[in-house]
């Protein structure tokens, strides 16, 4: 079964920079950011020929942070985004109109590490006042998610300093060599990090029912997902269900396979030691959707985490039913 999945993941990779005008499918642009592992359904979806078999050509570019995926959607080199949910509330209010169309994850997979050196000073959200924290880039989903729990832990948002540390190895490698005293960590991240500093605690883990309730007052907040502008979406009505088809066979593909055949599918450059990677994939599996739809009062907590952040944005001034549809994703 592994050499065929790795039969299977050559020709997927190759197919990606193939001409969709000769096969006569219909071609989609889609941008995601370089996780090795958060995009596995999308990837899946390219390597077991589900695009194909929906009549779609995917050609996917990998950007570093989902900031990027968004700024290639409005700069018109993508149709289509992988970002956070909440990034539609930023572009909504600098009046775009950009809408998810599937949801890909209930929970966002970030967490809150301290550096080995500072674990017995800083025990606390509170501790981290005058300290310096990691964040993906400025303004990132990872960023939000530090301005949230700063204020939710009684500090303002410039009571820390921010430093981009990337994501994957650079972040892991930011906190265990003490560049900076904190930092949330994404995906793959964490699982390398818990592994190479199984001493060292999280202030905060957000990919478990209790931390998100801790945080958010509720075990679900809608994470990455799948973004348009309304424009393409009302012009390829046809081809946006055809991928929200084509993803979720790939979301049912990742959550039910034992993660070792799931692993098979990260490219080996990409993947960390084997404990890391099938830790970070039992995690992603935990928090895949198991419809692709945004659960009620979500865009409510949504825009309230954003306007943390944010301050152009007024909660229940936005037409928030605006930032989400469904159609989709229930008509697949």
């Amino acid at each position: 079964m592994r050499q065929f999945i790795v039969a299977l993941l050559a020709g997927g990779l190759a197919a990606c920079g193939g001409s969709s005008q000769s096969s006569g499918l219909t071609p989609v642009r889609l941008a995601i950011h370089q996780d090795p592992i958060a995009f596995l359904p999308v990837r899946v979806a390219q390597v077991l020929g589900y695009y194909a078999e929906d009549g779609l050509a995917v050609e996917t570019s990998e950007v570093v942070g989902g900031a990027k995926a968004l700024q290639a959607l409005i700069g018109g080199s993508v149709d289509v985004a992988a970002a956070s949910m909440p990034d539609a509330v930023q572009l909504a209010v600098e009046g775009r109109d950009v809408r998810g169309f599937l949801l890909l994850y209930t929970r966002p997979t970030a967490a809150l590490a301290v550096a080995p050196s500072q674990r017995s000073r800083i025990r606390a959200v509170s501790d981290l006042k005058g300290r310096t924290v990691g964040v993906t880039a400025p303004g990132s989903a990872s960023h939000q998610i530090l301005n949230y729990l700063l204020v939710s832990g009684g500090l303002s948002v410039d009571a820390v300093s921010t430093v981009s540390v990337g994501m994957s190895a650079s972040s892991v490698a930011a906190v265990e060599h003490g560049t900076v005293d904190a930092a949330v960590l994404l995906g793959s991240a964490i699982a390398a990090f818990e592994r190479r500093q199984p001493n060292s605690s999280l202030l905060v883990d957000l990919r478990t029912p209790a931390g998100a309730q801790q945080v958010f007052g509720s075990a679900v907040f809608p994470s990455l997902g799948l973004m348009a502008e309304e424009r393409w979406l009302r012009a390829n009505g046809d081809t946006a269900r055809r991928l929200v088809r084509a993803v979720m066979r790939g979301m049912r593909w990742v959550r039910n396979q034992p993660a070792e055949q799931v692993r098979d599918m990260i490219p080996e450059a990409a993947r960390m030691a084997e404990e890391s990677d099938l830790h970070a994939i039992r995690q992603m599996q935990a928090v895949l959707s198991a419809d692709g739809l945004m659960p009620d009062g979500s865009p409510a907590l949504i825009e309230k985490f954003v306007a943390v952040s944010n301050p152009k944005v007024k909660v229940g001034q936005i037409d928030i039913a605006r930032l989400y549809t469904g159609e989709f994703a229930s008509a697949r």
